[in-house]
């Protein structure tokens, strides 16, 4: 039987007996490599923290409805032994909502195919797919708390809930949850230092926390006043800045951070940077942000976010200042040498054979009539690109063709002609078109994480297109999730049109090891390499090369594939040995 036990008495933390403080690090298993967790828990440790943190993401433990993922990338329970196993406790934010600028904040996209579905609240449908998922999670989680002699001190109960909502029978309902499911350790919620956001979003019976940048003692003394008894604790101390295409890339300098960090040393408080290690968001799994009710701001596959350490999991200027502050504050705490992965270039690799989109439809795609064009989740498909096709039957002539609802990137297409690409900000979305076959290919660059977003742009593709005013009917639609490319049929040689294009090339290597991979000469479009969906690239940055981790190589030859949506200049990529960024801009505060 454990002798662990952890309890919230007064102002402490009260762990075996001791009043602790808490200095702990995001890391998401999800945004790296099981092959890659040990190293990185390991460097957390050496800059004298104790504590890891994690969300959970449900979109990935749940892909399909009912179908529950928890092994390979997703085995949160080895993770979270694995951080046991190197001495460190562990923070656990399962949901069901959990923003990190993931794709829909964590949600899967099935949930959207219920037509009463409202997220985050005393909806039923919600609440049916929230508690099974949440009673799967748990059963997992609940032998890993500290009492039973499990690394887990502390779970959250969804996340930052009081900024965008204010049904508190909700939260009460997912607390009840967590009881019943057996969690026993200490519940918290975490959101804005904000008098209106802690009335919305908290309950009396948690644990109240602060996520903030600059001054978080300003934060911690809301709190206090608010919650006289409540232990100092910044659940997120923002380490640095998540990145959005076509937008100027940021860093958080080196001496606010450091400042921060000594006024939550010199309190004795916990903290927990957000994020020590970002990692990478593989995939099609970045979310996206409304700006405004018309701006909408997709993120970078790269959510490496000026961390302490970078996307490749090695110390930055801040992992050594934080270690010497630690140090200095905490002389028990454990510290050393954080381990050095090194990338290397491996040169360009030619791009030697193609296969052109419109003809491996049959291979990637089944097709389906519909008399609407309707949205990507009503023909069961949660991420990757869909086309939609049709005829139109006019005289011969030119005529202007608007879509309905774009989400979120459109490439029109007249009897294979191209006729414009549009992207969902913009003002004017009208190509002008030709009687014939009409292609509109559609790509999800990612749904919204985070704010009201989430109620009011969830769905993707598109749902019509209409030509002067007459509204087309009668579409074959193709989803497109690009998980499987293993029936693509390629020819050598270059493409003899401007279609959307597959190109393969082999990386031949002696050894793995890290890099990044840059396509120069490409304007948008995905990589996958031995299969492995790395991301997208596009050529607004600020992102110009994606992250390549060396457990996904092997000695000998490694299938490089990219699809280009728009026109490749050379068919050629690049592995360097850094990434490549635009120049970066301080972060205005």
């Amino acid at each position: 039987m454990s002798s662990q036990s952890i309890v919230i008495r007064g102002k402490d933390i009260v762990i075996n007996g001791q009043p602790t403080q808490i200095r702990s690090g995001a890391m998401h298993y999800f945004r790296s490599l099981p092959e890659q967790w040990h190293d990185r828990l390991l460097n957390l440790k050496r800059c004298g923290l104790n504590t890891v943190e994690t969300y959970l993401a449900w979109n990935v433990h749940e892909p399909r409805e009912g179908h529950y993922d928890f092994s390979g990338r997703w085995d949160v329970a080895a993770f979270l032994r694995e951080a046991q196993a190197l001495g460190l406790m562990a923070i656990v934010r399962p949901g069901p909502f959990i923003c990190s600028e993931w794709d829909f904040g964590g949600l899967p996209a099935w949930l959207l195919t219920k037509p009463d579905m409202r997220i985050r609240c005393m909806n039923k449908d919600f609440l049916t797919a929230a508690d099974r998922f949440l009673e799967n999670a748990l059963d997992i989680l609940t032998p890993l708390q500290w009492p039973a002699g499990g690394p887990v001190i502390m779970m959250q109960i969804d996340n930052e809930y009081g900024s965008v909502g204010n049904d508190s029978e909700y939260l009460q309902h997912l607390y009840d949850l967590f009881r019943q499911q057996g969690v026993t350790v200490p519940l918290f919620i975490s959101d804005s230092p904000s008098e209106a956001i802690y009335r919305c979003g908290a309950l009396p019976s948690t644990l109240l926390t602060v996520n903030c940048r600059n001054h978080p003692c300003h934060g911690l003394d809301l709190v206090q006043r608010l919650r006289p008894d409540n232990p100092d604790f910044v659940m997120e101390l923002w380490s640095g800045v998540s990145h959005r295409w076509g937008e100027p890339y940021h860093k958080h300098a080196v001496a606010e951070v450091a400042a921060d960090v000594e006024s939550l040393l010199k309190r004795r408080s916990s903290f927990n940077f957000y994020m020590f290690h970002g990692g990478t968001s593989f995939g099609f799994m970045p979310g996206a942000k409304m700006a405004s009710e018309k701006e909408y701001y997709p993120y970078l596959n790269s959510y490496e976010v000026d961390a302490p350490m970078d996307e490749a999991g090695n110390p930055t200027p801040k992992y050594a200042m934080i270690r010497d502050l630690i140090k200095k504050y905490c002389p028990d705490a454990e510290v050393g040498e954080p381990i050095v992965h090194p990338a290397r270039d491996f040169g360009r690799v030619q791009l030697s054979e193609h296969a052109s989109l419109w003809d491996t439809l049959p291979a990637l795609s089944s097709r389906h009539e519909s008399v609407t064009a309707e949205s990507m989740e009503h023909y069961g498909q949660s991420y990757g690109l869909i086309l939609y096709r049709t005829q139109l039957d006019l005289p011969r002539g030119v005529y202007p063709l608007r879509i309905e609802k774009l989400g979120d990137r459109a490439q029109v297409y007249s009897n294979g002609q191209f006729c414009g690409d549009f992207f969902r900000n913009d003002s004017d979305q009208t190509a002008q078109v030709h009687p014939g076959q009409i292609d509109i290919l559609v790509e999800n660059l990612g749904r919204v994480n985070t704010g009201m977003g989430l109620q009011n742009d969830w769905r993707k593709g598109m749902t019509g297109a209409h030509v002067q005013a007459r509204r087309l009917y009668h579409w074959d639609v193709y989803p497109l999730p690009l998980d499987d490319l293993s029936g693509l049929v390629f020819r050598p040689g270059a493409p003899t049109c401007s279609a959307p294009t597959f190109y393969r090339g082999r990386l031949k290597i002696d050894s793995p090891a890290d890099t990044y991979l840059r396509v120069p000469y490409g304007s948008k479009g995905i990589v996958w390499v031995n299969g492995f969906n790395l991301g997208r690239y596009w050529h607004i940055g600020p992102q110009f090369a994606l992250y390549l981790p060396a457990p996904l190589l092997h000695q000998g030859d490694n299938d490089i594939v990219i699809l280009e949506l728009a026109g490749l200049r050379e068919a050629v990529v690049e592995c360097i040995d850094h990434p490549d960024f635009a120049p970066p801009q301080a972060l205005m505060l």
